[in-house]
C-alpha cells in the first residue's frame, strides 16, 4: 500500500481513517477538502483542483481523503488500494450534524479543513449539504460503484461498512 484512496460518505470518518493510515504507514497524507475550499465560501476552480489533484498523483507515495465523484475515476486509475467507506447515510447526517457542533466551539476539530473554512451550522448551504449527505447513497454512491469497478486488477479494493469494521482493518494494518 503505497498510493491509497480513502472515499465515502461525508461523516462516515474518512479524514481520521486517513490520518491514521497515513501514520501508520508513514505517507504523506493529502485532504481534497484543504485543496477545494477557499475563504469567504468559495470554492476552487475545477480546472485548477483536477491540476493540483494531478500533482498529487504525481507523487511516488500517499493517501488521498475525499471523493469529488467527477474527479475519482483519475485517483482511482492511480491507486493501488482503495479504502471505502460505505455507511447508512442516515448515520452519517447524525455524525455531520454532531461534528459540526464540536467544530464550531473547537476549530481544531476539523485538521483536514483549511483554515480559513467555517461551518455555517443552521444556513441554507448546510441545510443542503445535510441534504447531500442524507441522499448520497441513493445518488452518488452509484457514480463511485461505477468508478471502483473500473479499478486496475492489481488495484485493491478494501470495503468497510461500520466502525467495527474500520477497527478490525486499523488492527490488522
Amino acid at each position: 500500500m503505497k498510493k491509497i484512496i480513502v472515499i465515502g460518505i461525508s461523516g462516515a470518518g474518512k479524514s481520521v481513517l486517513s490520518r491514521q493510515v497515513s501514520q501508520d504507514l508513514n505517507l504523506p497524507l493529502y485532504h481534497l477538502d484543504r485543496i477545494f475550499h477557499l475563504p469567504k465560501g468559495e470554492m476552487l476552480d475545477r480546472s485548477l483542483f483536477l491540476a493540483e489533484q494531478n500533482k498529487i498523483l504525481s507523487k511516488e507515495t500517499w493517501v488521498i481523503d475525499g471523493n469529488y465523484a467527477s474527479s475519482l475515476p483519475e485517483r482511482v486509475a492511480e491507486a493501488d488500494t482503495i479504502i471505502w467507506l460505505d455507511f447508512p447515510a442516515w448515520l452519517c447526517v447524525m455524525r455531520v450534524f454532531r461534528r459540526s457542533l464540536r467544530f464550531r466551539r473547537d476549530k481544531s476539530t476539523r485538521p483536514d479543513m483549511a483554515v480559513h473554512f467555517e461551518e455555517r451550522l443552521f444556513s441554507r448551504d448546510y441545510g443542503a449539504f445535510l441534504y447531500f449527505v442524507g441522499s448520497f447513497n441513493r445518488k452518488v454512491r452509484p457514480k463511485i460503484l461505477t468508478a471502483v469497478n473500473q479499478r486496475s486488477a492489481n488495484t485493491e479494493l478494501i470495503i468497510l461498512k461500520n466502525k467495527q469494521d474500520v477497527m478490525r482493518f486499523l488492527s490488522q494494518l
